[in-house]
């Protein structure tokens, strides 16, 4: 896990399956709620239960941060991965 982003205040923690479809995000600050300051922290405010635990590790969930215009130009829009991606307009069906 990645551990310390350069600017909490700018960070945004993505919990992503290992083919890179991410399955959670969340700032890393909120004044006066939270402050996640750290991968460790992030993974345990995405799996605050022990059953939240075991199924992250059994997905092999890892939680990465990025900056607030990563999040927006490469995530916001669009959580799954290449592979899994659909298109955005599909074709008709007599195609």
């Amino acid at each position: 896990m990645p551990s310390t982003p350069s600017d909490p205040d700018d960070t945004i923690w993505l919990q992503q399956r290992p083919c890179g479809c991410v399955v959670a995000a969340v700032v890393a600050v909120v004044p006066g709620e939270w402050r996640l300051a750290t991968a460790e922290q992030a993974h345990a405010h995405f799996n605050p239960t022990p059953w939240d635990l075991v199924r992250a590790a059994d997905a092999q969930l890892t939680v990465v941060p990025v900056t607030g215009r990563r999040y927006r130009e490469q995530h916001q829009t669009r959580w799954r991965c290449d592979t899994h991606a659909t298109p955005a307009v599909l074709p008709p069906s007599d195609a």
